[in-house]
């Protein structure tokens, strides 16, 4: 018999600025790799931001799996998308932009999400050169900017999720599949090639984030807001 079991999703939220994620036993919880990867960043901001990130993402997972954070170690697909090797399998994506940070996890599917800060920037020139056609046309349809801005931030989002759900990166190319906002709730209107057809989707745009989860091949989950 197939499994009719509801699956579930975790999306937890925690903020960049956490004392408790940017400390000295947070540096601690990352591996040498994800150390240097720190140094790299150009700014004081930029390396608190990943630091904050990293070990966030560390502690959630521990927590899930009832594992040390310290322990956890990942490997990568071919295209960057990260893994936990070791112990109980488990899907998880994380995304960060400005000062927050989101992490959906689940036992049972793929997941996918993305957060971006709304901000200034010319939309409707991105939209052009990397949205599908039909997309754009729904961008260009609405007459207040303002509108149009906020269309662009939730395909945008909703685009990326798709894409981190299926770990393929930019070898996915967002023209080449299309995500419609016609309604409340965002719907797959073409899928990507090699994809599943059925697709959950889901968005929330609060305190000036927008915010995106994609799942592939279901049309219900079960979705729990958690923050540390």
């Amino acid at each position: 018999m197939g499994d009719f079991r509801r699956k579930e999703v975790l999306v937890w939220s925690w903020s960049l600025e956490a004392a408790a994620l940017v400390g000295d036993d947070a540096e601690a919880m990352l591996s040498v790799d994800e150390r240097q990867r720190r140094q790299s960043f150009l700014t004081p901001d930029l390396r608190r931001r990943f630091l904050a990130a990293r070990s966030g993402l560390r502690l959630v997972l521990a927590r899930h799996l009832d594992r040390n954070p310290r322990a956890l170690s990942f490997s990568s697909n071919e295209f960057g998308k990260p893994r936990l090797m070791g112990g109980k399998p488990v899907h998880f994506n994380l995304s960060h932009s400005g000062e927050r940070a989101v992490l959906a996890v689940s036992d049972d599917v793929e997941v996918g999400i993305d957060l971006e800060q709304i901000r200034a920037i010319e939309h409707v020139d991105l939209a052009r050169r990397y949205f599908h056609r039909n997309e754009v046309a729904a961008i260009e349809r609405l007459r207040d900017t303002q509108e149009q801005h906020h269309a662009f931030f939730r395909i945008w989002t909703l685009k990326e999720a798709v894409v981190k759900a299926l770990g393929t990166g930019l070898s996915t190319p967002l023209d080449s599949f299309e995500i419609s906002i016609a309604s409340s709730r965002p719907a797959m209107a073409r899928a990507p090639m090699n994809a599943p057809r059925t697709w959950w989707l889901q968005q929330a745009t609060m305190d000036g984030y927008c915010l995106a989860l994609a799942v592939p091949g279901v049309g219900d989950v079960g979705l729990t807001h958690c923050t540390i």
